[in-house]
């Protein structure tokens, strides 16, 4: 399993129990602190391994920083932050690659185990299943804050939080049940990451009004402060939504992601069973939407 599906990771079967699954991400900082920076940056690249159903095993750091423009304990604190993530996810580190670079990037080459016939991919939901999602909405609009200096400490801690968390108990949930498709939501925003999921197969409806946003993500957004990938992603996918409007919940739809949650499809009948698993697992879902035999490839908000 390569490129050609635009899936989150490839795969490569080695038995007929056992397959690895890889992935790469990294990025410039979204926070100013390095250690909470190196944390998000190693969750965010194990959760492709999470969205296809995989376990992380091994990791490879990629790091681009300049000694001569920075303290060595920025380095060091990122590279703290990523493996202490690295740790929680129960993978090792077996080493990396650094490049003197101006501007700092932090990131991880991951690879993963995974059962060949239990690969969860970004397509395959059904009609009538239900849309899941597990972490809310705003990263994007609040880092673009955090940039701009207007976000209180208690509001960077907690959107740090959201994005430092890693998405294994949510694979772990999503494993637990009849998953038709998942995929994480990062760059493309919710309806980007949703479009993947349908191509030009099936329909789905969203349901606003269930669709959880991090604190202050919606007073910034009134206030315009919006991330340049924001735009981008709104000028994209927006023909594929029906019922257009104006409106900070609209612009949220398509706010790129950080560290984002998994977004599945599950029979309808399986609901209960998500939210006891939930439970059990010390997490919160939401279901924010279904999938719809109408409107072949297209996004309906209702």
């Amino acid at each position: 399993m390569g490129i050609e599906g635009f899936d989150d990771a490839g795969v490569y079967q080695l038995t007929e129990e056992l397959g690895i699954v890889q992935t790469v991400d990294f990025f410039t900082p979204v926070v100013n602190d390095p250690y909470w920076f190196g944390q998000i940056a190693a969750a965010n690249a194990m959760s492709d391994i999470y969205a296809m159903g995989g376990v992380p095993k091994t990791a490879m750091n990629i790091v681009c920083f300049s000694p001569k423009k920075f303290d060595l304990a920025i380095l060091k604190e990122i590279l703290r932050g990523g493996t202490e993530k690295i740790k929680e996810a129960g993978a090792v580190l077996i080493g990396g690659h650094s490049v003197d670079d101006e501007e700092i990037k932090y990131g991880l080459a991951v690879t993963g185990i995974i059962h060949p016939r239990r690969i969860i991919r970004n397509e395959g939901a059904e009609p009538g299943d239900i849309l899941v999602l597990t972490k809310p909405l705003g990263t994007g609009i609040l880092n673009t804050g955090i940039k701009a200096d207007l976000l209180k400490e208690n509001d960077i801690l907690n959107v740090s939080r959201i994005m430092a968390t890693l998405n294994n108990k949510a694979s772990e949930l999503m494993l637990s049940l009849e998953t038709h498709g998942a995929t994480d939501v990062t760059g493309f925003g919710l309806i980007g990451h949703l479009k993947e999921m349908i191509k030009e197969e099936i329909g789905v409806e969203l349901y606003l009004k269930e669709i959880p946003l991090i604190d202050g993500a919606i007073e910034l957004a009134k206030s315009g402060f919006l991330p340049g990938g924001l735009y981008r992603n709104r000028d994209y996918f927006k023909t594929y939504v029906i019922n257009l409007f104006e409106g900070p919940i609209y612009d949220i739809l398509f706010d790129p992601q950080t560290s984002g949650g998994l977004l599945f499809a599950v029979p309808e009948g399986s609901s209960f069973m998500l939210k006891e698993n939930a439970h059990k697992l010390g997490i919160e879902v939401w279901i924010i939407g279904r999938f719809t035999k109408e409107n072949k490839g297209k996004i309906v908000l209702i």
